[in-house]
């Protein structure tokens, strides 16, 4: 099954390169004796999404997406063969246009989409 990302149910592109951070989200602190204590509070991902060159309709229809009012976004993608989901922000868009033929493409986008 291939990649075939979603946000809020719309098929974008297949990225040239998904990158996943694993992390927990911890409370530290220390007690009278020094020794450090920790809770998890909550395991959470990054998807760093990256695109080598996107057509200007492709770019578009992410921004359209993570630019809405909205502030929370569905991300559905295939781990592992695994369809999985995920309720995520936006980071910054990066990205750099350039024009062949005659037509305007963007090259270098990057983005992160960060777990709630």
């Amino acid at each position: 099954m291939p990649f075939a990302p979603t946000l809020n149910g719309t098929r974008i592109k297949e990225p040239t390169d998904l990158n996943v951070e694993k992390y927990k989200l911890t409370k530290a602190g220390r007690v009278a004796s020094g020794k450090m204590t920790m809770d998890v509070i909550a395991k959470k991902r990054k998807f760093n999404f990256k695109y080598d060159v996107l057509s200007g309709t492709d770019l578009q229809t992410i921004v359209d997406i993570l630019f809405s009012d909205d502030s929370f976004y569905t991300l559905t993608y295939v781990e592992n063969g695994v369809e999985q989901s995920a309720v995520v922000y936006v980071g910054a868009i990066k990205c750099k246009k350039f024009r062949t033929d005659g037509k305007w493409y963007w090259k270098d986008v990057e983005f992160a989409l960060i777990e709630q």
